[in-house]
């Protein structure tokens, strides 16, 4: 009775693995899973939206120095008297050395009108300009911004790529996880069925007197450590095959679940180090975009201290209009230099408190990035040799370890040889048996530890979004 139990457990346990072999395996390579994240997941197509983003923040910026068109009526009629019709029209363009072209018509008239207003019964055109002759002659908020936008799209490029680097970092780990895990549970499920196997045969051997029945319980026992280990490492697969889907879309809005049948490759080699990438670490400053994000924020910090320098000067505004009219002839015959209007204002804060305060956010704000520009140049520069050192000694380890997991296969095969005709025993085969399982499993680490630590490396450089 208990040895049906124990058949039922085995079969209903590693039906879900046969049944995969029993059928057509698709085969998902590293680089056909990348690709497919890299043109369906949210994340990417979020990330290609930044630089759409830094060229709509450009387009916004340069809405500063549109063209206005102005106008407006404003009448007074009381007890059937006008008291004051104003009727004007105009259009104002701000270019970028901060004088603003500006022309109009004027038509005001009625009872009560200020004499001010007064204007020619046929109205008054003007053109002239403002200039900012103290605060705002260098730079303003408006060419600031302008500037800023002009970086950000820039540092937009840039930005993408931190996403897509992040994005492809996380998926990656995901799939070498994901095969590790596979991995094992084939080797798990292999042992398994040996383990069951072997069980048979020594129970088929013991009820004809050719093996002591305790032999029986070793084997019972050895078959119940695999397809509890074997369990271990299926619930572990399918964890990890929840995260891979995680990063499996369609068209970035809709989840896929992986195939049951999809499995990695169960042979993968291991990586040497890319010489090409190696001489991208004298260019990493230049190249890194999350350092050169950090450039670009100093650039739009340098932009917003010269701001902060130009409102410490007063605001100083001239105003000069020539005036002209339709009357008795055109506006360029009526024309004459003796007609215009001017003005001019002042305006300076006593204390400067708050220009003065903003100056120095600026200036403590740039010191700030360049510390964290420095910093993180030598904390990348640290990241990059420690990924290198791992990829190099795990590219080493596989070729020591590949041999040694040769070997320790050579001397089960030899074990069971001897077993087979009565010059062993049970537990030497189940001994060198365990010492094949935790070889195999060890190389099938070593290989995921240097796919991760090629994929490290090229994170730490900033390079596998290209």
């Amino acid at each position: 009775m208990m040895r049906v139990i124990i058949c039922l457990l085995f079969l209903l346990s590693i039906q879900p693995c046969f049944s995969q072999s029993d059928s057509i395996k698709l085969k998902m390579t590293y680089e056909d899973y990348l690709q497919i994240v890299k043109e369906h997941h949210p994340l990417a197509k979020q990330a290609k939206n930044q630089i759409e983003l830094g060229e709509a923040y450009l387009l916004k910026s340069k809405g500063g120095f549109d063209p206005v068109l102005m106008g407006g009526i404003n009448q007074k009629y009381f007890k059937g008297d006008q008291y004051y019709s104003l009727i004007n029209a105009g259009l104002k363009v701000p270019t970028w050395y901060g004088v603003s072209v500006q022309a109009g018509y004027d038509l005001n008239g009625g009872s009560q009108l200020n004499p001010q207003r007064v204007v020619p019964d046929e109205g008054l055109w003007y053109a002239g300009i403002n200039l900012a002759l103290g605060k705002g002659l260098i730079i303003d908020k408006r060419r600031a911004e302008y500037k800023k936008a002009k970086i950000y799209v820039e540092s937009s490029v840039q930005e993408q790529r931190v996403m897509l680097n992040e994005l492809y970092l996380q998926s990656s780990m995901a799939y070498w996880e994901w095969y590790k895990a596979y991995n094992k549970m084939m080797v798990y499920q292999e042992a398994v069925e040996n383990a069951f196997v072997r069980l048979e045969g020594v129970k088929s051997s013991a009820n004809l007197g050719d093996k002591p029945f305790i032999d029986t319980l070793e084997a019972s026992l050895q078959f119940q450590n695999r397809l509890f280990n074997f369990l271990d490492a299926e619930l572990d697969y399918q964890n990890s095959r929840e995260y891979l889907e995680i990063f499996l879309w369609n068209d970035g809005f809709v989840p896929v679940e992986l195939d049951s049948n999809t499995s990695p490759p169960l042979e993968i080699l291991s990586k040497q180090i890319e010489p090409e990438l190696v001489l991208k670490i004298d260019s990493i400053k230049a190249n890194h975009p999350e350092l050169l994000n950090t450039l670009y924020k100093i650039e739009q910090s340098k932009v917003d201290l010269k701001l902060s320098r130009e409102n410490l000067k007063p605001d100083v505004n001239f105003k000069y209009n020539t005036l002209t009219f339709t009357g008795g002839g055109s506006i360029v015959d009526n024309y004459s230099i003796n007609n215009y209007n001017w003005g001019a204002d002042i305006k300076i804060p006593i204390f400067l408190r708050k220009e003065r305060g903003e100056l120095r956010i600026s200036k403590l704000k740039i010191e700030n990035l360049e510390a964290d520009l420095a910093f993180k140049t030598e904390q990348i520069a640290y990241k990059i040799d420690m990924t290198i050192n791992q990829w190099a000694t795990t590219y080493k380890q596989i070729t020591i370890w590949s041999r040694t997991t040769e070997d320790y296969r050579r001397l089960l095969d030899s074990e069971k040889t001897l077993f087979d005709i009565g010059e062993s025993s049970l537990f030497m085969v189940n001994s060198r048996e365990k010492g094949y399982i935790n070889a195999r499993l060890k190389l099938i680490e070593t290989i995921t530890d240097n796919r991760k630590a090629e994929i490290k490396t090229k994170y730490a450089l900033g390079v596998i979004a290209g």
